[in-house]
């Protein structure tokens, strides 16, 4: 057997072939990273954009079993509680309650109370609205029913809108819109107004 030796052209034909190697793995490393880069950047905006958006904060404040109070010019006091209280917007005075009662007080001691399912009120107003099965006993066997009513804490005034109804010895009156001062002395009722009297004996 016969071994053929490697001359030099065969020689300067591998440096040749490794050299352009060499310069092919150069070029390509580069920009094998570049790609791997790229992908990596889309995986992850990707992967932002399939994520479920996380539920915001609520900024809700509750209250639980809200009580408030106070005393208008005249003397007159009030008191509104309820199971819960809600101020949707911490930047407002305006407070939503939930089975509110509010006792009123006059300067004579006489005391009115009126419950409803919901109210709201407002602080900066000094304004109770009660809304949905109104009721009120004046402490003096008169009653009434109403579908809302609007109460000034500070005068003990309520007025309302719709859906009236007052009952007491004297009879049962309904009507529309109605104005009542705090002592209950003056009503002023609108709109469809009717009654049953019961006369005196």
């Amino acid at each position: 057997m016969r071994l053929r030796s490697r001359g030099p052209a065969t020689g300067a034909r591998l440096r040749a072939g490794h050299l352009t190697r060499v310069r092919v793995l150069r070029r390509a490393l580069p920009t094998t990273a570049a790609v791997l880069c790229a992908l990596c950047a889309a995986q992850i905006a990707m992967s932002g954009v399939a994520a479920p958006s996380r539920p915001q904060t609520s900024d809700v404040d509750t209250m639980v079993k809200p009580r408030f109070a106070g005393r208008g010019p005249s003397g007159e006091s009030f008191i509104i509680t309820g199971s819960e209280g809600r101020r949707a917007d911490p930047t407002t005075a305006r407070i939503e309650i939930v089975d509110p009662v509010l006792v009123l007080r006059d300067e004579a001691d006489r005391t009115k109370r009126m419950t409803a399912r919901a109210g709201v009120f407002d602080e900066t107003a000094h304004v109770l609205v009660l809304t949905g099965d109104v009721r009120m006993d004046n402490g003096g066997g008169g009653r009434f029913a109403a579908d809302q009513a609007r109460i000034d804490t500070r005068t003990g005034a309520v007025s309302g809108q719709s859906g009236l109804r007052i009952e007491s010895g004297a009879g049962v009156v309904q009507g529309g819109s109605y104005e009542a001062d705090q002592e209950g002395d003056r009503l002023i009722l609108k709109g469809g107004v009717r009654g049953r009297l019961t006369p005196n004996n």
